[in-house]
């Protein structure tokens, strides 16, 4: 009965707290309606069959839950059909477009944070910040599967996940503009074909436990994905006018400590995910392939960036001789031999290409794939460049010469008087 089922539908109250306990909701369903599934004693059949289906925007609040829930579906043969959302790919929380749902207030759109991923039980993408643009790290990608809880809850009772977006686009990006109104926003979509090898483990929490544990490689990626964001170098000093010795010393001392601030927590990473090396060649799952290898090749390509950058600077300390004698400033320009900052560092940037490809080339049309290409648009290494800066430029002019005035500032007190009043976004 379609009438009655959106009489219901309508009447539903709306729920301004912002939590959203599915998993409950699942298991209060189910055990309300498990007497359906008993058997009759006459046939010993199951009176009816019975089935859920869910409609939610977001995780879910009470994912501890999500265990009870999978095994009272399945001990009462009950499957969960969920019509969804996708999971942003490696990151808990994205953010929709808000716009206030009254119109006595501002109704420019917002960005609001909600609670949709990740799509693994726990991180497998590192939290390594593009040292170029930071585009890849703000802007969440589709990540081709909906929240793992629930995902699961529909695997393990014999349902389907159905992931709903109005603006997916396998094509080409999607901007911020063309995001529909409450919809959360992917700049990039993924073919759900191709992304089918790449499911993850949909298992219980312990089993889940125990396959990380049993693979050196799985534990290591687990771990790096657990640490704080890593930021590259931002904005690296890069020209460097040599007045004197001294002071083209110590401007290059001072550029340093860039490199020397973000070298640790890099070498962290690298070091944790050198634990899971040995195991590579036992991985079967492409999934886990490609999280290890596109971990593995940006973590190496962040380092040589990084080490290649405090290498070159300890060179020009050293003292250099500029070819043209009227020059008199250096360029540290990016370059894609790493070789000027010495073997190991070459090696390493080899090292860095090597698992980049492999992603690129193996795993096509997917996430890792996407963000290995981006990560090899930067160069790995440095070179100096000579050039001339002149010291004494001539003074800029400051008079009006007789132009015409400015025109009059805008009157922003009548603008704010216009605006509509705007109230803080509410949890969603």
């Amino acid at each position: 009965d379609v009438a009655k089922l959106k009489e219901t539908l309508t009447a539903i109250e709306t729920d301004d707290s912002g939590i959203e306990r599915v998993f409950a909701a699942v298991i209060a369903s189910v055990e309300e309606f498990q007497n359906y599934r008993r058997p009759d004693p006459r046939t010993r059949e199951p009176r009816r069959n019975v089935m859920l289906i869910v409609l939610s925007d977001e995780a879910g609040d009470d994912v501890a839950q999500a265990d009870e829930a999978v095994k009272l579906c399945r001990r009462n043969e009950v499957p969960v059909f969920v019509i969804g959302v996708p999971a942003p790919f490696g990151r808990q929380e994205t953010y929709v477009k808000y716009v206030d749902p009254d119109p006595q207030f501002d109704q420019t759109p917002q960005r609001a944070i909600v609670h949709q991923g990740p799509e693994t039980l726990y991180p497998e993408r590192i939290r390594l910040r593009f040292s170029g643009s930071r585009d890849f790290d703000d802007v969440p990608i589709d990540s081709g599967f909906g929240p793992y809880a629930l995902t699961r809850l529909c695997y393990e009772s014999g349902g389907i996940y159905f992931t709903v977006h109005p603006d997916r686009n396998l094509q080409r990006a999607v901007k911020w503009g063309e995001t529909s109104e409450s919809a959360a926003y992917f700049k990039y979509f993924f073919d759900p074909e191709v992304m089918k090898r790449y499911r993850p483990d949909y298992v219980s929490t312990e089993e889940y436990q125990r396959r990380i544990k049993s693979s050196r490689l799985r534990t290591a990626l687990v771990r790096a994905a657990q640490m704080s964001w890593v930021a590259s170098m931002e904005n690296p000093h890069l020209r460097f006018v040599k007045r004197s010795d001294a002071e083209l010393a110590q401007e290059l001392t001072e550029a340093q400590k860039i490199a020397a601030k973000v070298e640790p927590p890099i070498q962290m990473i690298y070091q944790t995910l050198q634990l899971g090396e040995s195991d590579r060649q036992r991985e079967y799952s492409p999934r886990w392939q490609a999280g290890f290898d596109l971990a593995m090749g940006r973590t190496l390509a962040t380092k040589v960036r990084t080490e290649a950058y405090n290498v070159m600077l300890a060179q020009a300390k050293q003292g250099m001789a500029f070819k043209d004698g009227k020059n008199n400033t250096w360029v540290l320009r990016p370059s894609d031999d790493a070789s000027d900052a010495g073997s190991l560092l070459k090696n390493l940037s080899d090292k860095a290409r090597e698992y980049l490809n492999r992603v690129i080339d193996e795993h096509p049309g997917t996430p890792w794939s996407m963000l290995a290409a981006a990560e090899l648009k930067d160069p790995l290494g440095w070179k100096w460049a000579e050039t001339f800066t002149d010291l004494d430029p001539p003074a800029q002019g400051g008079g009006n010469n007789n132009n015409n005035p400015a025109p009059p500032p805008r009157d922003d007190q009548l603008q704010m008087l216009q605006r509509r009043p705007t109230r803080p976004i509410p949890r969603l």
